[in-house]
């Protein structure tokens, strides 16, 4: 859910406070009218938010197409409820309307000229929109006609959504400049609003919800901007409203926020900010993007693929739960100021000066070039044999939409989905056969890789003197060997006869075999003997026909 506060941005340049200005006179009128409203405080839980190691972004060409929008006013928010119809908000009132996937956009007409911040959807015809003058609009027949519930206050929402058929939200700052939350229980036929301050280290702040978002009608969390010092918060809550808790405070504006699940959410905000939480926001943790732009929206639709846009046309997306962005080129210099994605392919963009951008490849542009898969074997090999337990790794890269799945069948086993590196243990020959797809569908060419394991076998050799050599080995393992070469090697001395010996054996299990070896010569030689990568070396005295160790 995208929040298009672009007014933060011009505070932060000088231009925020051109509409909330802090007139003396005024600000007298609207004490008295604040006092009308409860005020909460929060709580803060603590937080801990590790520095990380910037990423490189990498720049893809524009996968979005420009869609005309017939305005020129700055476009805030969009929201779609299917494939087909989807609303945007905008300044001067502007509400646009799309039945056929955001291809087409006709004007409605809102009854004011407020800039409108939020929208939202429950079921195919009722439509949230919320902006500046506290202004609340809804229809129930997707937008013929839309009733002003609510206008002409001083405060600005920001953000709003419809929670179920009858719970609906709204949050945004009041005339006071403090955290303004409104939620309504039977539809907007009524609704109630409150007021509180953000508090850290018992300090109390000022600042204006920029984005919220409800995992059912009891816990909801919202991005904040806290005025001075300028920064940023999360805040939560379980009691659908009631009391808030601060859960980070930041030292970046906070500007939007989204849930893949009930557990795994984003928000976003200045200078590249990404934060993530795994457990229902209670806690966060700090992310990486790789640019230091002012990002406006942030959007998931799963809990790997997700896309986030800014100022300066800049949009990034991952493929991998955020751990990397890559920067796609939105083929505009416009700031962007709100996101949604339909499914993982569709989405649409809106900004400033009524730019209006579509995808159907997630944002790529069109790939046709299938991944690439590289096998690694981690082993101990034995000339060209493993003779240990192998891993087996596989690589898959594709630098256009990123790689879907990997898919790999070991021998005679059914084709499983690749996930970490595996060990393979069993002796013999092994054919790996191995596929990727990327995220556009393009399937690789399958690939092979054959390899073999032999693990040593568990054998015991003594080896004693006499009338020549005898050699006693005893297989200590539980498989048999067959036909396994032998070699006994003499180095050193003056060996005439027997220098070097070869041959076949056969051993069992648990079985032992002697062979005798006739020697002659004189001197000291070291003697080894090897079988089925096995060696025994012994340091022996030779003469003649007789060996001594």
């Amino acid at each position: 859910m995208g929040i298009c506060m672009k007014n933060y941005k011009d505070r932060l340049l000088g231009r925020l406070l051109q509409k909330h200005t802090r007139n003396n006179t005024l600000c007298v009128l609207l004490s008295v009218l604040a006092l009308t409203l409860p005020v909460y405080t929060i709580s803060i839980q603590s937080y801990e938010i590790e520095p990380v190691i910037p990423q490189e972004s990498r720049v893809l060409s524009t996968g979005w197409t420009h869609i005309d929008s017939g305005v020129t006013q700055d476009l805030n928010n969009v929201f779609f409820i299917c494939l087909n119809r989807g609303t945007i908000v905008g300044d001067e009132g502007v509400i646009l309307r799309s039945g056929d996937g955001g291809n087409n956009w006709v004007a409605q007409n809102s009854g004011v000229m407020e800039n409108l911040y939020g929208v939202s959807y429950y079921g195919y015809n009722v439509i949230l929109a919320v902006g500046t003058s506290g202004t609340i609009l809804l229809t129930n027949n997707s937008g013929t006609n839309w009733t002003t519930l609510q206008t002409g206050m001083m405060g600005t929402y920001f953000s709003c959504q419809m929670v179920n058929e009858t719970v609906g939200v709204a949050v945004g700052v009041n005339a006071i400049f403090q955290p303004f939350f409104t939620r309504t229980n039977d539809g907007w036929d009524t609704w109630e609003s409150s007021s509180f301050y953000i508090e850290h280290d018992s300090v109390f702040y000022e600042g204006r919800l920029t984005d919220v978002f409800f995992l059912n009608t009891s816990v909801g969390l919202a991005t904040a901007i806290v005025d001075i010092p300028m920064g940023g918060a999360i805040v939560r809550t379980t009691d659908g409203g009631s009391t808030w808790e601060t859960v980070l405070f930041y030292n970046e504006a906070l500007l939007s926020i989204g849930f893949t699940n009930e557990s795994i959410g984003y928000a976003v905000g200045d200078h590249g900010t990404i934060v993530q939480t795994s457990d229902g926001g209670q806690s966060w943790q700090q992310g990486e993007t790789g640019v230091s732009t002012l990002l406006w929206a942030v959007d998931f639709t799963n809990q790997t693929s997700g896309t986030v846009v800014g100022d300066n046309g800049i949009i990034l997306r991952t493929e991998n739960g955020g751990s990397d962005w890559i920067q796609q080129s939105s083929g505009t210099p416009v700031n962007l100021l709100s996101l949604q994605y339909v499914t993982d392919r569709f989405g649409i963009v809106v900004g400033e000066q009524g730019v209006i951008l579509r995808t159907e490849t997630g944002g790529n542009p069109e790939d046709v070039t299938p991944p690439e898969t590289i096998c690694t074997i981690s082993g101990t090999l034995f000339e060209d044999v493993y003779i240990s337990d192998v891993l087996v790794t596989l690589n898959a890269t594709d630098d256009i939409t990123g790689v879907d799945t990997t898919m790999y069948k070991l021998d005679e086993a059914l084709w499983e989905t690749y996930s970490e590196p595996f060990s393979v243990t069993k002796d013999g020959s092994h054919l790996l056969r191995f596929y990727s797809i990327d995220n556009a569908g393009n399937i690789e060419e399958e690939k092979t890789y054959e390899f073999t394991i032999q693990h040593p076998p568990n054998l015991q050799i003594t080896m004693t003197g006499g009338f020549g050599i005898k050699i006693q080995i005893k297989n200590l393992g539980s498989t048999n060997l067959t036909n396994e070469p032998w070699n006994l090697s003499l180095q050193g001395g003056m060996i005439l006869f027997g220098k070097q010996r070869t041959g076949d054996l056969t051993i069992n299990a648990a079985e032992e075999i002697t062979l005798n070896a006739l020697v002659f010569g004189i001197g000291k030689p070291t003697m080894t003997f090897t079988i089925a990568s096995t060696q025994k070396t012994v340091k022996g005295t030779v003469f003649l026909f007789f060996v001594r160790f």
